[in-house]
């Protein structure tokens, strides 16, 4: 059975990106006077201020990132219904002294992302600081939802739906999952692969992974042109596929780990060009070495992909050591 490519344009999505856009926080837009309209200077400069901790990029993200991005963004990326509710929820937790109030209700969505982040949000302590810092972004995210609505998805809604209507077009009848799951012999651990498309993320993170089969992904504009989604959803496809037997399996240190997130990044990126029969070359963190590794380990028939991918990171810290 063929597991399709999904896109949606969902606003909600759009969003969560662009309140921070707005904000110079994990982006930046090149509209910035009317998109600075969206927020009060009092709220910019509240959400301004928490940049550390909604902050993301190269597998790694900020305190907050999860429930203010990663978290709504998952629940409510096919249908906004419930999505106050869930700043309401979440300013809760500031009375309650705890996360409690939003795991009692969200725990379901909680676990689905944590299958694929591994991270613990439970287990996470916030002191009472941190949850009034949650409890007055929650009310600030709440407030303007509508008004982006009314002033911006408009224009956005066009730029999405006709990247969607492009996605459609180069994968009908293009099997890239199917192409991925034959070379690796591994499977997507989804039915679909869902692309949320988003106009905002322009200058910062350009895909971003909630869960196997579902990925924030960017629109079709000067910055991304078409021959982008031809390699990029591929690459992205490879990623989602590869992690639990890479990146997943590895333990590294703090220190290390922009490493292991390199190697595996680059595992993706040299297979997806043999998936896509070398049509379209591209480059990504250090992959002109990472290549080298990797034409000369696979040479060498390895035992596995998994295999493949360690032996890699082993040599690439042996010739970089600064890394």
């Amino acid at each position: 059975m063929i597991k399709p490519i999904v896109p949606i344009a969902s606003p909600l999505v759009n969003y969560l990106t662009y309140i921070q856009a707005c904000c110079g926080i994990n982006w930046k837009l090149d509209d910035t006077p009317p998109a600075q309209d969206l927020l009060s200077d009092e709220d910019r400069n509240l959400m301004q201020s928490c940049v550390t901790d909604l902050s993301f990029g190269l597998g790694l993200g900020g305190s907050l990132a999860g429930m203010f991005y990663f978290l709504p963004a998952y629940i409510f990326r096919e249908n906004d219904a419930g999505f106050t509710d869930y700043f309401t929820c979440l300013a809760q937790c500031h009375e309650a002294g705890s996360l409690s109030p939003l795991i009692e209700e969200y725990g379901h969505h909680i676990r689905q992302i944590e299958e694929f982040t591994g991270g613990a949000l439970e287990e996470m302590p916030f002191g009472n600081k941190m949850l009034y810092k949650i409890k007055q972004l929650s009310a600030v995210y709440k407030a303007y939802y509508h008004k982006y609505l009314q002033y911006h998805w408009e224009e956005d809604r066009v730029i999405a739906e006709k990247t969607c209507d492009y996605i459609h077009e180069i994968f009908a009848g293009n099997d890239i999952v199917g192409k991925w799951e034959d070379l690796t012999g591994y499977e997507l651990l989804s039915v679909q692969y869902q692309l949320l498309i988003v106009t905002s993320l322009q200058a910062g993170p350009a895909a971003n992974s909630l869960h196997y089969g579902v990925n924030i992904f960017p629109a079709l504009t000067k910055s991304r042109p078409k021959e982008y989604f031809t390699y990029f959803v591929s690459h992205e496809v490879g990623t989602h596929i590869l992690k639990p037997h890479t990146l997943d399996q590895a333990q590294p240190t703090e220190e290390d780990f922009s490493v292991y997130y390199m190697g595996f990044e680059n595992l993706a990126r040299y297979i997806n060009l043999k998936v896509l029969d070398y049509k379209y070359p591209y480059d990504i963190y250090d992959s002109l070495v990472f290549e080298l590794i990797y034409k000369d380990l696979d040479t060498n028939k390895p035992e596995d992909i998994s295999s493949l991918y360690f032996a890699a990171v082993e040599q690439f810290k042996r010739l970089k050591p600064e890394k």
